[in-house]
């Protein structure tokens, strides 16, 4: 790891379906066909479990509760040419597409349930990816 990059965590999410289906979205903020999933940096006064609920709520206006058996699943460190994160990964039950609403990052429109194998033959993004290998869901 190179110890000049800017260190993060970052907190990524994996709503699952009851047939073992991942949730994905493209953002609404870029001008891309990646797909991701949900997700984003931990604050300095937040706990990764804090910063998943806080980026769930931002990203498509939906609140966790203890019915959705929010799990951490997965740490790993991922580095590129940016910065240096440490990735805690969760997967959740789906609550289902009419539960979302629009925001400045995510479309609710953009929001699709694909198989894993489905998923690895997508553009996803990088983080995203080692997400589905590592978590091993």
């Amino acid at each position: 790891m190179d110890a000049n990059l800017p260190k993060v965590a970052v907190v990524l999410l994996a709503f699952i379906d009851q047939d073992g289906r991942i949730m994905l979205n493209r953002r609404a903020d870029a001008d891309s066909e990646m797909w991701e999933l949900i997700g984003g940096g931990v604050e300095a006064d937040e706990t990764p479990y804090d910063a998943i609920r806080r980026e769930i709520e931002e990203e498509v206006g939906y609140k966790l509760s203890d019915l959705d058996d929010l799990n951490l699943v997965k740490v790993f460190n991922f580095e590129n040419h940016k910065f240096s994160a440490k990735v805690h990964c969760f997967t959740a039950i789906y609550p289902g597409k009419d539960k979302f609403m629009d925001s400045d990052e995510t479309f609710v429109d953009d929001i699709e349930m694909f198989s894993l194998e489905d998923a690895n033959k997508l553009v996803l993004l990088p983080m995203t990816r080692l997400f589905l290998v590592k978590a091993n869901i």
